[in-house]
């Protein structure tokens, strides 16, 4: 007896250090698994028939014409550690003035022109997407934009969607924060696939977001989980066996 309950003890030791991070990593595959399937997301610009991130200051998408407008403030934004690897001049600090159809539907938000060849203008700032409703077979246009800077921590980091109906005469702006990110999914997503996270996160967790190696997550949870349930179900295993054994001794 002793045996069985040492081992349902470690058992529930290696069970408690792994469940917690086991769990995150189920919820945070099985949110994205669902988000994926139901919604067809794009970016709305193409270069040489391939997408890419927004680089140019108007693009139409079916009856809607929209136009990135950059007013100056005469700054100039400290360089990223890209902009040092590229060796390139700090880019401009610009406030822009998003419209469609000629008409203003946001207020206007300061963001960093990148200076280098490769990437985006407003890579990591701004990007223009097309989502589908696989359900609904709405279609709709998402305008991502990163409203923090580079340097701000990532519990400090806020982006602003807009959405704009495929007639265009519905549109509505959310605000994603980091710490409340887990009440807009759907969001998270678009952040993530605009390229304006600065660093991917998840939907309530950031651990699936991290360089893989062997011992994590292999060694620890999920190793580390399949042992503590398979010591449970041992130790499980030979109570019920023992216990059977003595019913049947005791009807002697």
């Amino acid at each position: 007896m002793k045996k069985q309950i040492t081992v349902l003890i470690i058992s529930f030791i290696l069970l408690a250090g792994s469940l917690i991070p086991t769990f995150q990593m189920v919820r945070e595959v099985w949110i994205d698994t669902i988000i994926s399937s139901r919604y067809d997301i794009h970016h709305a610009y193409e270069e040489q028939g391939f997408e890419d991130i927004i680089d140019v200051q108007e693009i139409k998408i079916n009856s809607k014409h929209i136009k990135i407008l950059e007013e100056e403030t005469g700054q100039k934004a400290p360089l990223t550690y890209w902009d040092k690897e590229a060796n390139v001049p700090p880019g401009d600090i610009v406030r822009i003035h998003l419209l469609v159809n000629n008409k203003e539907i946001s207020s206007s938000d300061e963001i960093w022109l990148s200076n280098r060849s490769r990437g985006s203008r407003y890579f990591s700032w701004l990007d223009v997407l097309t989502v589908t409703d696989r359900i609904t077979g709405s279609e709709q246009i998402k305008i991502v934009q990163r409203l923090t800077r580079d340097d701000a921590a990532m519990e400090d980091r806020k982006w602003k969607i807009i959405t704009i109906s495929s007639s265009g005469n519905t549109i509505k702006e959310d605000v994603v924060t980091y710490n409340e990110r887990s009440e807009n999914k759907l969001g998270v997503k678009l952040i993530n696939f605009s390229g304006t996270a600065l660093m991917a996160m998840g939907y309530y967790s950031d651990i699936m977001k991290g360089y893989p190696s062997f011992v994590f997550p292999f060694i620890y949870p999920i190793f580390i989980n399949a042992v503590g349930f398979l010591l449970f179900f041992i130790a499980l295993s030979s109570f019920i066996v023992k216990r059977e054994s003595l019913r049947g001794f005791s009807t002697f």
